[in-house]
């Protein structure tokens, strides 16, 4: 396995002191650090080691991906009602199968970038290593867009703040193993404690990603795992990695 696989845990550690990363109790307090430039720098820094895995894996996603979808093209194609166009039931739970599919694996892709980020070993098999969270992480979507979508219903700046504030909800499924509401209410609590600050990265991570999509998408080479890597470490600053994910 070459050095690709492995993070160099020297590049890694915290500005604040090697290995002192935060806790759902600092989190909660809001004692955490969320400067959106400075975590986009951080992680431009510490990107080398991260993108050979990373693309790696994300090609097997979107190959992956690609299969389930045409395989649904075929069964959509055929489950269409002549007349009226409306997808039979058939239709609808081959959608659902691809969410449930994609879900754990989308959420191993992050993993890769946490796991990077505090130096322990990455692997491409990390994509699959999340499958007995899919019922939670299942719930936590479903119940996650419902809010979303309620709160832009009411007058559309709720569902902004949700949208926001839920953006630590599933990797605390996965990572922390929280269960749904108490993963939604835990990042919830922790964001609202800098909501502006997490908007500014959010909105900085899609210009990143804007822009390095122009120049034929060679830009993303870069740009993807640089802001997942950014996530990661901000995951990482707030809540604390696991042992069990470092040494997993």
């Amino acid at each position: 396995m070459t050095d690709n696989y492995k993070a160099p845990e020297a590049e890694l550690t915290d500005p604040s002191g090697p290995g002192e990363y935060g806790s759902v109790e600092k989190a909660l307090a809001g004692d955490y650090q969320l400067a959106p430039v400075e975590l986009l720098k951080n992680a431009w820094a510490t990107l080398k080691g991260l993108k050979t895995t990373f693309w790696i894996a994300a090609v097997v996603y979107a190959v992956i991906y690609m299969v389930l979808t045409f395989a649904l093209s075929a069964v959509v194609g055929k489950s269409i009602d002549p007349v009226t166009g409306a997808f039979s039931l058939v239709a609808f739970l081959a959608e659902m199968s691809i969410g449930l599919i994609m879900m754990p694996m989308a959420m191993g892709l992050f993993m890769i970038a946490l796991k990077f980020s505090v130096g322990a070993k990455i692997e491409v098999g990390e994509l699959f290593k999340h499958y007995n969270k899919v019922v939670p992480l299942f719930l936590t979507y479903v119940l996650l867009y419902l809010f979303i979508a309620l709160g832009l219903i009411l007058l559309i700046i709720p569902g902004i703040y949700l949208m926001v504030a839920f953006s630590m909800a599933v990797p605390l499924v996965v990572e922390k193993n929280m269960g749904p509401w108490e993963a939604l209410t835990t990042s919830r609590k922790a964001i609202t404690h800098k909501w502006f600050a997490m908007l500014g990265l959010s909105l900085l991570s899609m210009l990143v990603i804007l822009i390095a999509a122009i120049p034929l998408g060679i830009g993303l080479i870069w740009g993807a795992p640089l802001v997942t890597l950014a996530f990661a470490i901000l995951y990482r600053d707030m809540f604390g990695v696991e042992d069990s994910t470092i040494n997993g």
